[in-house]
């Protein structure tokens, strides 16, 4: 017969994602059927969830003596000075709460010890084993749902690392950042490059963001979240980044859980923005604007605008107002509002396809809504005239009047953390305690996209809280053209194209 061994560090990984996978569902099932939960302090929480994982793990080895990741994984928990021994209860609910509370301490007790004992381990006096495999033979599993189990959680376990860690994929799905990034392109972002955020919302299905797929379900319980975090990057964030953040003012979800958003930054931290005629300045000094930056123009023509042409001029059917429809005749001709760049509006002329193009400001559409920050003083901006408008940054005091409160109003209430906030006068009462100066607590960057006229951006909602930050977009992976078919479809160009 086979010897039992310590199974190695990764296995052991492998069949706690297991049963970490089905006490998470259950905890997601529980909190979303009570509410309640949510309510409640996030310590009684972890009491909570600890006491059910103490259940979990008993009633499993009591019924079945194992749990369903150590059955998967072939895996046997035993008494360490009797190794065909079931533990008790009472090593076994030792063993997990030492595992759950202190789960980073048991980690670097396995990888240094050479039996590969944790302290749970040692102070329950269990011992986790398996049957020895000798090197370069084929795992024999003793049913089909271990093999599959083995492979699942293993593909589980390096996808979800790599995607917390380093990785994530994303894809474009509105024209905002024409034509820089294309409706279509599927990019990987580094979240490396900033430092990788930890995660906030820990009781959520892996592999899922705000839903189960192909449901309405939620996949994620926010009863419990961890306090922000984020390990040290290889760089800050500099002015034109393209960087793909959480959607600040999607209040309904956990930061870590809003919707992803990805656009340029144009201002950080300490940056006074303004808009003139739509040239961006930063601190007075007009911004280098991107190669592919787009504005909407008015573009007249006598005909109707063909697909082929508007195809063979790179005009996506998200760049045209009224997704391809002439918005109106004007003195006899049709009229098109179509994003385009310097550069092709260049070409539009050269080629004489429309009888005459003409600049366009944003509020011709005769949209009456208030920009960010929603204050008096705001109230004539507009996205093509907009500013001056001061960003946070982490550390710096403002004196408060009834300006600055006006302005700065939205921003601390909803992302500085504090346990109330409210304006009285020209100064803030926060925690009880009324104020007449403000040292923010974090630093905010300021997005627009480089489709200026399609884009909602930090001129409609505000800034980026630091936490907020994902990543950089590193590299378009692939890219798919919905108006063309199989295999024109595929954008070999864009394929494998690192992100500047």
């Amino acid at each position: 017969m086979k010897n039992l061994v310590s199974p190695s560090f990764f296995r052991r990984i492998q069949y706690n994602t297991i049963d970490l996978l089905f006490l998470i569902i259950v905890l997601i099932i529980i909190t979303n059927a009570l509410p309640f939960f949510s309510t409640v302090p996030t310590v009684v929480n972890w009491l909570l969830f600890g006491s059910l994982g103490i259940v979990y793990d008993i009633t499993f080895h009591k019924y079945m003596h194992f749990t369903p990741g150590q059955d998967i994984m072939g895996m046997f928990l035993r008494k360490a000075d009797e190794r065909g021994a079931n533990p008790t209860a009472k090593q076994l609910a030792i063993r997990f709460l030492i595992k759950y509370y202190l789960w980073p301490v048991v980690i670097i007790s396995i990888l240094i010890d050479k039996e590969r004992r944790g302290l749970h381990d040692k102070i329950a006096n269990t011992v986790l084993l398996e049957l020895e495999q000798p090197k370069g033979e084929k795992r024999v599993y003793t049913n089909s749902y271990q093999e599959w189990g083995d492979s699942i959680s293993f593909a589980i376990v390096v996808a979800t690392f790599v995607r917390w860690i380093w990785l994530e994929p994303y894809t474009i799905p509105t024209g905002s950042m024409e034509k820089t990034l294309l409706i279509g392109d599927f990019l990987f972002v580094n979240k490396m490059s900033y430092g990788t955020r930890a995660p906030i919302t820990p009781l959520q299905i892996p592999l899922t963001h705000q839903k189960v797929w192909g449901t309405n379900m939620k996949s994620f319980s926010d009863a419990i979240r961890l306090p922000y975090f984020r390990l040290p990057g290889f760089t800050k964030i500099k002015n034109n980044d393209i960087v793909v953040f959480n959607y600040p003012a999607e209040y309904e979800y956990p930061i870590d859980l809003k919707t992803n958003y990805i656009k340029r930054c144009v201002g950080i931290p300490g940056d006074t923005i303004s808009v003139q005629n739509k040239q961006l300045f930063i601190n007075g000094k007009a911004a280098v604007n991107p190669p592919a930056m787009q504005h909407k123009y008015k573009c007249y023509t006598n005909t109707i605008l063909k697909d082929h042409i508007r195809k063979k001029y790179n005009i996506h059917i998200s760049d045209i107002y009224g997704n391809d429809i002439k918005l109106l005749e004007n003195n006899g001709k049709n009229l098109y509002l179509i994003d385009l760049s310097n550069e092709g509006v260049k070409k539009l002329r050269a080629t004489k396809i429309f009888d005459s193009i003409v600049d366009f400001k944003l509020e011709e559409l005769d949209q009456h809504g208030l920009v960010f920050p929603y204050a008096h003083k705001s109230q004539h901006w507009t996205a093509d005239d907009y500013g001056k408008l001061w960003i946070p940054k982490a550390g710096v005091t403002i004196k408060l009047d009834s300006n600055m409160v006006e302005i700065y109003e939205q921003t601390i209430v909803k992302y500085e953390g504090h346990k109330s906030v409210e304006a009285v006068g020209d100064k803030f009462k926060i925690d009880g305690e009324l104020v007449s100066e403000y040292t923010f607590k974090q630093d905010y960057y300021f997005m627009m996209g480089d489709n200026r006229h399609s884009s909602a951006d930090s001129r409609f909602w505000g800034f980026v809280p630091e936490d907020h930050i994902v990543g950089k977009a590193w590299m378009i992976w692939l890219s798919l053209d919905s108006e063309s078919s199989f295999p024109e479809r595929i954008r070999w160009n864009r394929s494998f194209k690192m992100i500047k």
